[in-house]
């Protein structure tokens, strides 16, 4: 039998799911650019982490002018504060536990020095991870970077890399030495930004400008953009052991953003255009965040992922932002200026989409439109080894500018005979927003188990002439045609008269 309706199509599901697919193409079918504002009396602020709970941290410029870290949670931005005697906190990371890591300032009881120290704020408490001792007598410093699931916290004292055990013994900070579990072992000098939950950590060698992973002591280079290069940052690691940051590259000399998907392989991200470019963070997706130059000069937070590469995610207003974190399900945090020029911490909503292969009105070519028609547009979705079309939800799906819905349930049929089976919809024309001079269309829905698709195909838009605006121009024809008539009128009018006179001469 050809054709089956889809009530009946839904006990179908597990003989066609039991087909094995290669993964489909993603796309970026929607994306929202949220401000989230500052402190109380601030203008300036700055997000760093998001985690899966979609709760963020990064610092802001509070009413007196000083810069503290805050925590931003449903919809609230609350300052953390400083550790005690200081007047600046920044915080870098948070973890699922909603513990945050940072850097803040403290006074130092013995020098009456400001010194940096990291911290590890949770519930509304902070405190000082400590330093190297005497760390009083020297104004030994530290800071904090990234945290995980297991209070494993990277960052570096002074310049050796370290990495803090929240949980360890005794499990209060400030630290002795032998809490940091590498103290500071192959880190020397080296800054250690980003740790995961598997206790890898990735960073930076100071004194060879080069990245590396570690875990349990054992570290691992990073090999270099170029094979003749060196001075590159790891910033971020994901769960997989995938590492992100920049990597150099001459002549001319320039920062690419930079992929190692193990310590043995490289990848050049690219840029937006400009010269520079550099990545921040990557979740388990290899989805991919940082910021770049563009071909104007400014500077732009991007997105970057295998299948569409790097994408501009645009702007608060202004005309520079940064990307610095991503979680789990594809928030973005980071900065952005706004119309204004102020640069606020800003949140981007990303909606990805699977990308299907769409035909409007199969076996016709061009796929002729006329807006005017009070008929139906038949479309299908194909399917292919990378897509089961049978999986759509036929209450899901808008086609056109307007979003037109189906006229009813749809179909499957193997509409191109290539042996999978298609999904094929119809939609009234006047309800789908096609106008003269469109030239595609897109169709969008999800799938039974809730993820979107997004396909586009070509339009030919005929009954058009006259248009104007889109629309077929009435007046414009009534009163064309009623000049022909005039013209027409006269020109019998002349060679009545003109047979008169011949008539007449006769």
């Amino acid at each position: 039998m050809k054709y089956c309706k889809f009530t009946f199509l839904i006990l179908m599901l597990p003989i066609f799911m039991g087909t094995s697919l290669v993964q489909a193409e993603i796309v970026i079918s929607n994306l929202q650019v949220i401000d989230l504002g500052t402190l109380p009396g601030g203008t300036t602020s700055s997000a760093q982490d998001i985690n899966d709970a979609g709760n963020i941290v990064g610092s802001s410029e509070t009413s007196s002018g000083e810069t503290h870290a805050f925590f931003f949670s449903g919809g609230v931005m609350s300052d953390i504060g400083t550790l005690p005697g200081g007047d600046f906190s920044h915080a870098n990371g948070i973890n699922d536990l909603d513990q945050v890591v940072g850097v803040s300032n403290l006074l130092n009881l013995t020098t009456g020095d400001l010194v940096n120290h990291g911290f590890e704020w949770h519930g509304g408490v902070i405190r000082d991870l400590g330093a190297f001792p005497p760390q009083d007598d020297i104004n030994s410093a530290s800071h904090a970077r990234g945290i995980n699931n297991s209070g494993l916290i990277s960052g570096n004292v002074d310049l050796a890399g370290v990495v803090w055990d929240l949980f360890g013994v005794p499990n209060f900070p400030p630290f002795p030495p032998y809490v940091r579990i590498t103290d500071p072992g192959p880190f020397t000098p080296a800054i250690s930004y980003d740790i995961n939950n598997g206790g890898q950590a990735a960073g930076t060698l100071l004194a060879d400008a080069v990245g590396f992973r570690w875990q349990a002591g054992v570290l691992e280079p990073l090999v270099p953009l170029q094979p003749s290069g060196v001075d590159e940052d790891a910033f971020a690691i994901n769960e997989l052991g995938e590492v992100v940051g920049r990597g150099l590259l001459a002549p001319p000399v320039r920062y690419h953003a930079t992929l190692w998907p193990n310590p043995a392989t490289v990848q050049d991200l690219g840029t937006l255009g400009g010269g520079n470019s550099e990545a921040r963070d990557i979740n388990n997706d290899t989805t991919i965040v940082g910021s770049s130059e563009t071909t104007t000069g400014n500077t732009v937070a991007f997105i970057w992922h295998a299948d569409f590469g790097m994408q501009s995610l645009g702007t608060l207003g202004g005309a520079n932002s940064k990307a610095f974190g991503i979680n789990s399900s594809g928030q973005i945090v980071g900065e952005s200026e706004t119309a204004t020029g102020e640069v606020h911490a800003t949140l981007w909503l990303v909606t990805f989409a699977t990308k299907v292969n769409i035909d409007i009105k199969p076996d016709s070519d061009p796929n002729s439109i006329n807006p005017r028609s009070k008929g139906v547009i038949p479309l299908a979705v194909l399917g292919s080894t990378e897509f089961d079309a049978t999986q759509i939800d036929p209450t899901t799906v808008t086609f056109g500018p307007d979003g037109a819905t189906p006229a009813h349930n749809g179909h499957v049929e193997d509409v191109n005979d290539d042996g999978f089976m298609d999904a094929v919809f119809h939609f009234r024309t006047q309800e789908t927003g096609i106008v003269c001079g469109d030239t595609e269309a897109t169709l969008d829905g999800e799938t039974f188990d809730d993820n979107p698709i997004t396909g586009t195909d070509t339009v030919n838009t005929v009954g058009c002439k006259g248009t104007s605006a889109g629309k077929v121009d009435e007046t414009s024809s009534s009163a064309g045609a009623v000049s022909w008539m005039l013209l027409l009128g006269f020109g019998l009018l002349g060679l009545w008269r003109l047979n008169r006179r011949i008539t007449r001469s006769n």
